[in-house]
């Protein structure tokens, strides 16, 4: 796989450097399969998190990223006879 770096996807590279310094990888192509496999990861441990008795509202707000917004609600009831 390619990922186009030149031009208007310069930023791209700058991640990529970022994810190699981050994840102490030293090629791209490990970094990027770093990255992903961080991703997937950090994807489950937010949904335990989210499930955690101790998660509020902004702590879920705390852990969202411009990529994976998170969202935690409480609803409580009261019956009454």
């Amino acid at each position: 796989m390619r990922i186009r770096t030149d031009g208007d996807y310069a930023h791209r590279l700058d991640a990529i450097e970022s994810a190699m310094e981050v994840l102490d990888e030293n090629t791209k192509t490990a970094a990027v399969i770093a990255a992903c496999e961080h991703a997937r990861q950090d994807r489950k441990a937010k949904q335990k998190a989210l499930a955690h008795p101790d998660m509020t509202p902004e702590l879920a707000e705390i852990l969202s990223t411009s990529v994976l917004q998170l969202s935690y609600e409480t609803h409580t009831s009261l019956n009454t006879r």
